[in-house]
């Protein structure tokens, strides 16, 4: 009796849980090759996400929270892993690596926020943050070890690194 009583307990706790409406999110997974994996949390409207990955032991994980943002991430190779996560309306986001050991992350908080990231080589790692509007950042590395961090807090703020062998 115990238990029954406590079964219904956790079903009506969770019945009065409010669930937000989402709607017209997408996302689309391709993964070619063993032992891959990948996530995608969406929360909002109108979010898409794209993940395709080819090769071994690859991650990708996708976090949107708002309205009609937009994630692209590609990978090939060995033990790669991309991290995106956005919170507000409008941003973009594409990240391509083809390598070993490649990683990847972008943070978007705001509006009409653009990223792209990538990288060709072994053991690179790429950070992109931006908190604001209208920012641009585009980050391309190409050999061995190469690190970039990139930060933008403001408005309108434009960033380019390229490195390379």
């Amino acid at each position: 009796m115990k238990r029954f009583l406590t079964a219904v307990a956790a079903v009506a706790m969770f019945a009065s849980i409010g669930v937000a409406e989402a709607r017209d999110n997408t996302t689309t997974l391709q993964q070619y090759g063993y032992n891959n994996g990948a996530a995608s949390i969406q929360t909002g409207d109108r979010n898409g996400t794209v993940i395709e990955q080819r090769g071994a032991n690859q991650y990708s994980r996708a976090w949107q929270t708002g309205y009609n943002n937009r994630i692209r991430m590609e990978q090939a190779g060995t033990r790669n892993a991309i991290e995106t996560q956005q919170n507000g309306s409008n941003n973009y986001s594409v990240t391509a690596q083809d390598g070993r050991r490649l990683d990847s992350a972008t943070y978007q908080t705001g509006r009409g926020n653009i990223a792209g990231v990538a990288q060709m080589g072994r053991g690179s790692i790429a950070t992109t943050a931006q908190t604001g509007v209208n920012n641009t950042v585009g980050v391309i590395q190409v050999g061995d070890n190469q690190d970039a961090l990139v930060t933008q807090r403001g408005a309108g703020n434009i960033s380019v690194v390229i490195q390379g062998d």
